[in-house]
């Protein structure tokens, strides 16, 4: 695998979070429900905290999370 900079590996990151998560919104059935709902909270975390990035907004993050993935 090619490595990365530090830029590409945060932009993949967030590619990788946010198609998880909206894979997630597809879950059923209780147990699904609860262990969605466990990497839902995981995911939408990590992006909370690549938003701290100073360069978050202009590479996509530019919108509240929790808005769009509530728990």
């Amino acid at each position: 695998m090619k490595r990365l900079t530090e830029r590409e590996t945060l932009l993949y990151l967030i590619d990788l979070l946010t198609d998880n998560l909206d894979e997630l919104n597809f879950a059923t059935g209780e147990a699904a429900d609860q262990f969605a709902y466990g990497e839902k909270t995981a995911y939408a975390e990590c992006l909370e905290v690549i938003q701290l990035w100073s360069e978050s907004e202009k590479n996509g993050l530019d919108y509240e999370i929790e808005k769009k993935y509530p728990l």
